[in-house]
């Protein structure tokens, strides 16, 4: 079956799916979109916002000498291609890409270093690793932790991998930057605000049409039919149907796989890879931000499944240190998240804050 048939056919059994359930499905979509207004909005809109304003200031070009030596012999790349690598590490899905493209559309980054960048830039953020999945779903943030740093080093070794990957800097004269550096700063930060709010609603929507999505094939007995063909499998019903629902969303098959009666390994090593994978939605979000970016969605996903590969195996080798505390600690069963970010990482930014303003300063 061709493609675009298959796609049809989906799009029509959804259909049909919303009007036999009609208020389940309502129920799905309105629950989506109240995560993202209470949750996604307030933390990623003005976290987008400073960024896209720091860009167009010109402290990501400015930074660039201060992370070459760190970024040239590990990766192959130019110093500027730190900004979003950090940004993507601190801030989540999917900050990483967009910054990522938002130097390429500035002409700060050449399209050769941008589709390198691409391969290990795009992570999950602290704030939900630790927060949402350590924290609230297994009820631990050293696990968030253990996950955190798996999937940071993951990332680090996938760049590493892709080195050798051809890549050029961007070559341009000092004048073609500065013409973005000298606009008013009232033009700056409405054009920061607008960017950040489409962003920010286009996430709301990929939020919610995945979650339909997923509400639908749980209605429909997919869930249930997958797990009927695969009982040959020594996992529980409930560790399959995280599998399938976190291919779609990873927070609902994170949220799944803690309630499974699996092994805690076994389910722990598989939200690490729906973590780092993201699913269908953290894909849709990301490639509806590089729409202007001209990238290979293949060699995409094959970074991604090799991130998946690294950050497992680097969780494995962590699970026997983080499992001897994890048992002298105390069980968290708070599901809120602010309280939960590593506060190392606000002190790492607060001084990165300060080390690039003295730096603007000085030069």
């Amino acid at each position: 079956m061709k493609l675009p048939y298959f796609f049809s056919a989906c799009i029509v059994m959804l259909l049909i799916t919303i009007f036999r359930f009609p208020s389940e499905m309502l129920n799905s979509a309105a629950s989506a979109f109240g995560l993202w207004f209470e949750s996604v909005l307030p933390s990623l809109f003005p976290f987008l916002v400073a960024c896209l304003l720091l860009m167009r200031l010109g402290v990501a070009k400015k930074c660039s000498k201060l992370f070459a030596p760190i970024m040239r012999p590990l990766f192959g790349l130019s110093g500027i291609c730190a900004f979003p690598f950090l940004l993507g590490l601190l801030a989540g899905y999917p900050v990483g890409a967009k910054m990522t493209a938002q130097l390429y559309e500035q002409k700060q980054l050449s399209l050769s270093e941008a589709r390198k960048l691409l391969n290990f830039c795009n992570n999950p953020g602290p704030l939900f690793v630790v927060g949402t999945v350590g924290t609230g779903f297994f009820h631990t943030p050293l696990w968030g932790y253990a996950m955190l740093c798996s999937i940071a080093l993951g990332s680090i070794c996938t760049g590493i991998c892709f080195r050798f990957q051809k890549s050029s800097p961007l070559c341009l004269p000092a004048t073609a930057t500065a013409h973005t550096e000298h606009q008013p700063f009232g033009f700056m930060l409405s054009a920061s605000i607008c960017d950040a709010l489409l962003t920010t609603a286009q996430i709301g929507g990929f939020l919610a049409f995945f979650s339909v999505c997923h509400t639908a094939l749980q209605l429909c007995g997919i869930y249930d039919f997958l797990s009927r063909i695969l009982f040959f499998l020594p996992v529980s019903e409930t560790f399959l149907q995280a599998i399938c629902s976190g291919f779609l969303e990873m927070t609902t098959g994170t949220h799944l796989l803690a309630t499974a009666p699996d092994r805690l390994l076994l389910c722990l090593c598989a939200s690490v890879v729906l973590l780092t994978f993201g699913g269908l939605s953290i894909l849709g979000q990301t490639f509806g931000v590089l729409q202007r970016l001209p990238f290979s969605a293949m060699r995409y996903l094959f970074a991604k499944l090799c991130q998946c590969v690294f950050s497992l195996a680097i969780f494995r080798l962590l699970y026997p240190v983080f499992l001897v505390h994890a048992k002298k600690a105390v069980s968290v069963f708070s599901i809120h998240t602010a309280t939960a970010f590593p506060a190392h990482f606000s002190i790492f930014a607060f001084f990165l804050i300060l080390y690039t303003a003295w730096y603007h300063q000085v030069r």
